[in-house]
C-alpha cells in the first residue's frame, strides 16, 4: 500500500494514464482511506520525530504563497508546530497530524503541478475540499477531513490521468509531420486543451484513433521492453480489460505473485506478466507455481504473458494440464495488441 495518499494519487494518475483503456470513474476509496488513514507512531515518539515534523512543515511552507492563502496553509502549519512540541499529545494522534498534513501539501503541489502545466485544467473542486481540510486540521477534526481529502483525491486522480493521457498524445503529435495530418494538427492539439479544461475522456479517444489512423498502430518487441516493469503489468491489465474483463494491475496490494487480476460475469483470471528479453525464457517452475493459484485462489483460469517466450518443458507442462492454463508469449501479445485500441508509445 502507499505511504501517504499524495503517493497515491501520483502513482494512480500516472499508471491509469499510460494507455488508452482508462477509467475516470474509478472508485478510489478502497485506494485512498487506507492510505490517508495509516500512521506510524513509533516515529513520533523517536529520534526521527523532529525531522518528520521538521521535513512537513518545511514541505508546507515551500508552497506558492497564493496558494497558501487560499488554504490557510500557514495555519495548517502553525497546528502542527503545536502538535509537534505538545508532549501531552498522544503518539498516535501526533502521528495522525503528521501523515494528514503530509496528504494535504502533497495534494496542494499536485494542484500547483496541474495548474501551471495546464492553465484550463479544471482543480476548483480540489481546491474546495482542500480547503475544507485545512479548516479540520484547524479545528483539530481530523477525522472529518479523511472526508474532505479522500474527495480532494478523487478529483485531482480524474483531472491527472486526462492530463496525463493528453501529455502522451501532445508528445505524439509533435512527432507527426504536417504532410500526415495537415490542418487537423492543430485542430487536434485544440481539442486536447478542450478535453482537459472539461475532463473528457471521449474527446482524449477521439484524438488518439485519429493519430492511429495515420500510423499504423503495429506492436514491436521494442515496445514491450521500453516500458517498466509496472508499465508491462498496466498494459497486459489492459489488453484484457478490451477483452471484457475488468482487469486491473495488483502490484501495490498483497498480490501473492499476481500480477493482473481479471474477472467477468463471475469468472476470475489470475494473471504473471513476465517482462523479459528474448533471451530470457519462462521456464516450466513459473508456469507450474502460476497453476498452483487455480486451487490457492478459486480461480476459473490462469494465464502466463511474456513479453519473450516459453522453454519447451514449461510448453510441455501446459500440454498435459486443461484449458485452465494458458500461454500468451512475446509474438502472441504482440499480435493481440496490434489488433486491439491500444496503441505504442511514439
Amino acid at each position: 500500500m502507499f505511504e501517504t495518499a499524495g503517493r497515491a494519487v501520483e502513482t494512480l494518475a500516472a499508471d491509469y494514464a499510460l494507455h488508452s483503456a482508462v477509467d475516470p470513474d474509478l472508485d478510489l476509496q478502497a485506494f485512498f482511506r487506507p492510505a490517508i488513514a495509516n500512521t506510524n507512531p513509533a516515529d513520533t515518539v523517536s529520534r526521527k520525530r523532529k525531522q518528520c515534523f521538521r521535513t512537513t512543515i518545511e514541505r508546507g511552507q515551500s508552497l506558492p504563497e497564493e496558494r497558501r492563502s487560499v488554504l490557510r496553509l500557514d495555519d495548517v502549519t502553525e497546528r502542527l508546530v503545536d502538535v509537534a512540541n505538545d508532549e501531552a499529545v498522544g503518539a498516535r494522534r501526533r502521528a495522525a497530524y503528521l501523515d494528514f498534513c503530509d496528504d494535504l501539501f502533497a495534494f496542494t503541489a499536485l494542484t500547483v503541478e496541474l495548474k501551471e502545466r495546464y492553465p484550463s485544467a479544471p482543480i476548483e473542486g480540489a481546491l474546495e475540499h482542500l480547503q475544507a481540510a485545512s479548516d479540520r486540521v484547524i479545528d483539530g477534526d481530523l477525522q472529518e477531513g479523511i472526508d474532505n481529502l479522500t474527495a480532494a483525491a478523487t478529483e485531482l486522480y480524474r483531472t491527472s490521468i486526462v492530463v496525463r493521457r493528453a501529455d502522451q498524445l501532445f508528445s505524439a503529435l509533435s512527432t507527426v509531420g504536417e504532410q500526415s495530418l495537415g490542418r487537423a494538427k492543430a485542430t487536434l492539439g485544440g481539442t486536447l486543451d478542450e478535453a482537459i479544461a472539461r475532463r473528457d475522456m471521449d474527446r482524449i479517444t477521439t484524438v488518439a484513433q485519429r493519430l492511429s489512423s495515420v500510423s499504423d498502430g503495429e506492436w514491436t518487441q521494442a515496445d514491450l521492453l521500453d516500458c517498466s516493469h509496472r508499465e508491462f503489468e498496466v498494459l497486459v491489465a489492459d489488453l484484457w480489460r478490451e477483452g471484457g474483463f475488468d482487469a486491473r494491475a495488483t502490484k501495490y496490494v498483497q498480490d501473492f505473485n499476481i500480477d493482473v487480476i481479471a474477472e467477468s460475469n463471475s469468472r476470475r483470471e489470475l494473471i504473471q506478466a513476465k517482462q523479459y528479453k528474448p533471451g530470457n525464457k519462462v521456464g516450466v517452475g513459473t508456469v507450474q507455481r502460476t497453476a498452483g493459484l487455480l486451487v490457492e485462489f478459486d480461480a476459473d483460469s490462469v494465464a502466463v504473458v511474456t513479453s519473450s517466450s516459453f522453454t519447451a518443458n514449461a510448453k510441455q507442462s501446459v500440454d498435459r494440464m486443461d484449458e485452465q492454463v494458458r500461454l500468451v508469449d512475446g509474438e502472441n501479445l504482440r499480435e493481440l495488441l496490434t489488433k486491439s485500441q491500444l496503441l505504442p508509445s511514439i
